[in-house]
């Protein structure tokens, strides 16, 4: 009997482990998801100062056309010769999950870019992202991965 009773509390504390581990990791996923909104609205008020300051100093970029560029200095150059700017670029983060050691997540969700097309007529854009985050030394989330997808675009009418 005495042996029941010490499993079954042993069960019971791992049980309650086991829970507050999932609230931690749930609690995590809310985290890197309102950090990911965070880096939208830091873009949009601040332009690329404010997308700039969530890439890791390791980042990696995977622009739509050219080579993938790592590290945050020839993301910088890249960005540079390129005129990118984050200007009419929104998104919107669908979910997230953070590995159980809380030291690396992602974010996934849409993104919308709204501009004008090379007629100058306003163009909207949308697709898909997922972003893979680190959390820095100082327990910050920077992101050090980043790729999107364009949808494709409705045909277009001609009266």
């Amino acid at each position: 009997m005495r042996q029941m009773l010490i499993c079954i509390g042993v069960l019971g504390l791992v049980a309650a482990v086991a829970s507050a581990q999932d609230a931690s990791r749930i609690d995590a996923r809310e985290e890197l998801k309102r950090v990911d909104i965070e880096f939208c609205r830091a873009s949009a008020a601040r332009g690329l100062d404010g997308w700039l300051a969530y890439h890791a100093n390791d980042a990696v970029i995977f622009p739509p056309a050219g080579p993938i560029v790592r590290g945050l200095a020839a993301i910088k150059e890249r960005y540079a010769k390129t005129g990118f700017t984050p200007a009419g670029l929104t998104w919107t983060p669908a979910g997230a999950e953070v590995a159980a050691s809380g030291e690396l997540g992602y974010t996934y969700g849409t993104w919308e870019w709204n501009g004008k097309g090379p007629d100058g007529r306003p163009l909207v854009e949308r697709g898909k992202y997922a972003t893979i985050w680190k959390k820095q030394a100082d327990g910050n989330w920077k992101f050090v991965l980043d790729i999107g997808n364009e949808e494709p675009r409705a045909p277009v009418e001609v009266p």
